[in-house]
């Protein structure tokens, strides 16, 4: 039998939820040229990885939502092995409302700027007051 390969760290641990982040994942057993090895980060496979030895591999990160850390899988061949807590995705950031104030009994419109919301395939929310919309 052969090793286990053993996510070690992530070169950077958070990113933007619109993805494309290339990140270096370290460790051991990644295999050798020849073999597919392979990173996931949350559950989601890396939009590409890269085997570059048998200790790095380099994973575009995937886009995603949550600033919940998420764990990192690396596999070689049919063998796996992660590293909890090495990945998150930036905070959303709300910078504006396009309305200040409104009438008390709701009903209008408002559009939110910032940044980190996501990507189309996502579900955003928002809440004004406590109260969703």
């Amino acid at each position: 039998s052969y090793d286990v390969p053993v996510a070690g760290s992530v070169s950077l641990t958070n990113g933007p939820a619109t993805g494309g982040t290339v990140v270096t994942v370290s460790g051991a057993g990644l295999g050798t040229s020849g073999y597919s090895a392979g990173a996931r980060v949350g559950g989601t496979a890396c939009e590409a990885s890269t085997w570059v030895s048998d200790s790095s591999l380099l994973c575009t990160v995937s886009a995603g939502v949550g600033a919940d850390a998420k764990t990192v899988v690396v596999s070689s061949e049919v063998q796996t092995g992660s590293l909890t807590l090495g990945w998150s995705y930036d905070v959303p950031v709300a910078g504006s409302v396009s309305l200040t104030n409104g009438p008390a009994t709701g009903g209008t419109v408002v559009t939110v700027s910032g940044a980190g919301l996501g990507t189309s395939g996502y579900s955003a929310g928002a809440r004004v007051g406590g109260t969703a919309c």
